[in-house]
């Protein structure tokens, strides 16, 4: 600055001496450095004083869970052999997969991070979700649905050190063939975030070569412990299948297609005989998803990890006016681990 405007060494003379003052761009540029000075420090002060509360919110709010978990009680057990769930305690419990997810971006948000850092992050999820069973991964699916429809919902969202480890890889541990209502947004009705659920949506949740190849890829790939077909209240695509098939197929092409298939899944008989509206357009749905269920169940690879409690497939089905989601028709074959240790070392001979 000096040199393009040729004045002399700052030294030589001071802003208030006369020659300075004959110069007044260079009193002009030498405000206009110190201003820029100020305005570059504030703004680092502030950025700093910004991520400081949010490391002391995060901290603030890891005690307070940690606390809630230690007093929570523990999920009672149903006759039956699935676990009941308490409501305050799956509102105030955190998994280990979550506090790990947690704890770990706040230390990266203290540290900074890497790529490599966000990798490691990745393969340590990853390794978390892998190790816990069909089971437990329902049981928390229930929970987050139960924070969702009691008002409580956490809202669970990624930090930019694990939106980051989500670049390196996806590990979902659940697979959701749902419905592609808008009243039906999947993530928000089990209160689950980024990278949580491999969801499909299509209109009537219908199984076909697309959707089911979908379903495939995030059993063999991701390796999701969990499978839901969920339907919900109000479907409009089942009740048009109800409709008969010469108003069907006065529709464009596609969507005739889509819902002659549905059609042929449901049981058009038994529903006839239903006569509340009410009553009968949930056991539509309910029907349609015993049907895709029961598809899913004829692939002998699905069965053989079913078997072996590596995957649970089950029906669900939304209910839009209450926000609770009702799970039904859990499939298993005999000779089931879990069903043989319900049985206390009866011998069931399989199929």
């Amino acid at each position: 600055l000096r040199r393009w405007l040729k004045c002399p060494r700052p030294s030589a003379f001071p802003l208030s001496h006369p020659a300075a003052m004959d110069r007044p761009e260079l009193v002009v540029a030498t405000v206009a450095v110190a201003i820029s000075a100020v305005a570059v420090f504030t703004a680092l002060s502030q950025r700093r004083s910004r991520r400081d509360e949010l490391l002391l919110s995060l901290l603030h709010m890891e005690r307070n869970e940690d606390r809630a978990r230690r007093s929570a009680p523990a999920p009672e057990e149903s006759p039956g052999g699935m676990k009941r769930v308490n409501s305050s305690a799956g509102l105030s419990r955190v998994n280990s997969s979550s506090n790990f997810h947690r704890v770990s971006s706040t230390e990266a948000l203290l540290a900074g991070f890497t790529m490599e850092q966000a990798r490691e992050h990745a393969q340590q999820g990853a390794s978390a979700a892998n190790s816990r069973s069909p089971t437990e991964v329902l049981l928390e699916l229930q929970r987050g649905n139960a924070r969702f429809w009691m008002g409580n919902a956490q809202r669970p969202e990624k930090s930019a050190f694990e939106r980051r480890a989500l670049i390196m890889k996806q590990y979902p541990s659940v697979a959701i063939l749902g419905c592609s209502d808008s009243r039906v947004p999947v993530e928000i009705v089990f209160d689950q975030g980024l990278g949580d659920l491999f969801v499909i949506r299509v209109a009537g949740n219908g199984l076909d070569v697309s959707t089911n190849a979908s379903l495939q890829y995030a059993i063999h790939h991701l390796q999701v412990k969990v499978v839901v077909v969920m339907g919900h209240e109000g479907c409009g695509a089942i009740k048009a299948a109800q409709l008969d098939e010469e108003t069907i197929k006065k529709e464009p092409a596609d969507l005739a297609q889509a819902l002659l298939g549905i059609k042929a899944g449901l049981d058009e008989k038994r529903l006839s005989c239903i006569h509340d509206p009410r009553a009968h357009d949930r056991e539509a749905v309910v029907c349609n998803v015993q049907n895709q269920v029961k598809q899913l169940a004829k692939d002998a690879a699905l069965m053989e990890m079913v078997n072996n409690d590596k995957l649970a497939i089950v029906g669900a089905f939304y209910e839009i006016s209450s926000g609770i989601v009702d799970f039904f028709h859990q499939i298993s074959v005999p000779g089931s681990p879990r069903l043989a240790s319900r049985k206390r070392g009866s011998q069931w001979e399989r199929k």
